[in-house]
């Protein structure tokens, strides 16, 4: 063997030189091999993988970092040689984190299977986090995988609730940073929920790792059991789908997103309180895991869950006869063909984009008028009269004016819907009056000197950071984009060669497809290829990232960050009160007064209505000056 090692570090030296390598670094791959070679030599040992590491290690304290380093990596590469006849870098060897890390050691004693699983997780990894994350997770699922390999656990299959346990004990006690720590433990929770995904593990736990600084949160679940509540090795998997299908049916009675966090992060608590005790799911082990959670003011509501859950089990339905968690909407309790007439209504208001707030408004106004109209013995759409309609406006209470017409307008809509439908007269609406007049605000635009700013700025534009900036301010003033769909734009939306732009907005849920005007796509273009971390390309694809590690997307104050950041640069500021959104103000008022059309200035802002176009008027100066009202008409001398 040691021959053997002889001739194959000969060999990778003769790679390093044909390569082109500098003399530096094959000097020092040389003067490792031929150290280590004496080492084999004293000590009349052969060569293997673990003889070397064990060398490296037991250097590692008379080593500096990057002496130590040095002689790893020459070491790898070696390695590399040995199992695949080159020494091209990959993710497992060579310039990278496997050759400046502790885990690079877990690495190469793992079995083959976990390296294999280990690269998966690696590359399923990058398609979710920045390249250094995936990196650094990679690093902790190589330093897990070795401890439970050491503890005889031969596959993730095999793997019981103590392995985790156990290495988050480890993780406690170790010497590193509390954020080592904690990135240690993120990471192997990711790996556990890939692991879960496969099939291998509980989905539980990945909860776990979480539990990092909170050790006695595990240690109220380890309880002393009887004998008869023993089961099989892993019993909560068997529970999984029961509770994904259950969780699924609590989402179509409407359950919001909070209730629904809560009821599963409930059922992780109690499926990990299983595993940790080997029990199966029975009404006894529900009622012990009861008295160990906290009596805080949730637990009464997780003991109502679970046994509406334990009900479920055994209908294979969420209705109840004792109905104490979930409250039916009072639309539900309407006959059927006002709750038919609100569904349709409200169906077609959802295909208009309007979010979900404001269909639950709308949903709440009608209700209300439908609720009124029951209690005065109407049956049908067709015996609902003017007479009725203002009634019902008069005694609606509200605690405002402007409460009572926020209403007003929903239900307005409702019978103006009504009408077209022929369901009532087609004026009916008029008799929903408004208690106060509406408000017109005057909508602030950029003047001169601001635009002018953002034009110098363009020109100078040079930092990554900068040419951020502008490339988002120009999507917002040239294009007249929202700060919340500029953040979301995607690499993918842009066609370069069409010149065009095709999103989908946030806030109308509409797709809007624009021209890409060359000023703007130049700016864009040049933050892509010139500014955006390259490390950016393996998240999700979003245009604008940050601009250091993890390189996730923005979130939408990073647009009023970057035209504050311009405008200040020149001496100037924001009216008060105003944010990004002044940009695509600006870009409506610029059509305005060069007489677009209002129908091509409502397409390229994604409006479903001409009405809004009128908050611009006010700055459109030759427009205003050519409908003058007479001096009569407001109050002046005739």
């Amino acid at each position: 063997m040691s021959i053997d090692y002889f001739s194959k570090s000969k060999e990778v030296i003769a790679i390093l030189e044909h390569e082109g390598y500098s003399e530096r670094t094959i000097t020092r791959h040389r003067r490792s091999y031929s150290m280590l070679w004496k080492h084999l030599t004293t000590e009349n040992k052969p060569f293997t993988m673990d003889t070397a590491v064990d060398w490296l290690e037991s250097k590692k304290p008379t080593w500096k970092t990057d002496t130590y380093a040095r002689h790893r990596l020459a070491l790898y590469r070696l390695e590399k040689y040995f199992r695949c006849g080159d020494i091209s870098d990959d993710p497992y060897c060579g310039h990278n984190r496997f050759a400046y890390h502790d885990a690079d050691v877990a690495f190469i004693k793992l079995p083959d299977n976990y390296k294999l699983l280990l690269r998966e997780f690696h590359e399923y990894a990058l398609t979710l986090l920045a390249q250094e994350t995936a990196d650094t997770y990679a690093v902790a699922c190589a330093d897990f995988l070795l401890f439970i390999f050491e503890k005889d656990c031969k596959s993730p299959r095999e793997m019981s609730a103590e392995l985790p346990l156990s290495y988050l004990q480890r993780l406690r006690n170790a010497t590193w940073s509390d954020e080592t720590k904690s990135k240690y433990a993120d990471g192997v929770g990711k790996f556990f929920a890939f692991l879960s995904q496969k099939g291998h593990i509980p989905r539980c736990y990945e909860r776990a790792m979480g539990t990092l600084w909170d050790e006695n949160a595990i240690k109220s679940l380890k309880q002393n059991v009887e004998n008869d509540m023993m089961a099989d090795f892993q019993p909560s998997k068997a529970l999984e789908l029961h509770i994904d299908s259950f969780l699924l049916s609590l989402r179509e009675l409407r359950y919001n997103a909070p209730q629904l966090y809560l009821y599963q992060y409930t059922f992780d608590s109690f499926c990990l309180f299983l595993e940790v005790n080997h029990i199966a799911y029975s009404k006894e082990a529900v009622d012990h895991w009861l008295t160990l959670i906290p009596r805080n003011t949730q637990w009464e509501t997780k003991r109502k869950m679970i046994a509406w859950f334990a009900d479920y089990l055994e209908t294979g339905t969420v209705e109840r006869a004792t109905n104490f968690l979930w409250q039916p909407l009072l639309m539900d309790s309407l006959p059927d063909w006002s709750r038919k007439l609100i569904e349709n209504y409200m169906a077609n208001r959802q295909m208009e984009g309007l979010k979900p707030t404001s269909i639950k408004l709308i949903r709440s106004s009608c209700v209300r008028f439908f609720r009124f109209i029951e209690s005065k013995k109407v049956n049908d759409a067709h015996s609902i009269t003017p007479a009725l309609v203002k009634e019902f406006h008069d005694t609606d209470p509200h605690e405002t004016p402007l409460g009572a017409n926020a209403y007003g307008v929903r239900v307005r809509g409702l019978l103006k819907y009504m009408g077209e439908e022929n369901l009532v007269p087609k004026n009916l609406y008029l008799a929903v009056s408004a208690q106060n007049a509406p408000r017109r605000n005057i909508a602030s635009v950029m003047c001169e000197d601001m635009i002018s700013a953002v034009y110098s700025y363009r020109e100078r534009a040079q930092t990554p950071l900068e040419l951020r900036n502008i490339a988002m301010v120009m999507l917002g003033l040239r294009m007249g984009i929202r700060a919340s769909d500029i953040v979301n734009l995607k690499i993918g939306d842009f066609d370069w060669k069409s010149g065009k732009l095709a999103f989908i907005q946030q806030k109308t849920n509409k797709v809007i497809a624009l021209s890409i005007l060359t000023d703007v796509g130049n700016s864009v273009y040049k933050y892509i290829t010139q500014g955006r971390p390259i490390s950016g390309t393996n998240g999700k694809g979003f245009v604008f990232v940050q601009d250091k590690s993890p390189y996730t997307n923005l979130s939408r104050t990073a647009c009023t960050c970057a035209l504050t950041q311009i405008l200040s640069e020149n001496g100037l500021a924001l009216p008060h009160g105003q944010g990004f959104h002044i940009t695509r103000r600006t870009f409506a008022t610029s059509l305005l007064r060069v007489g677009t059309k209002v129908d091509t200035i409502v397409d390229a802002l994604g409006h479903t209505s001409r009405d809004t176009i009128n908050d611009y008027l006010a700055h459109d100066d030759e427009g205003m000056s050519l409908c003058p009202l007479p001096f009569g008409m407001i109050g002046g001398a005739q």
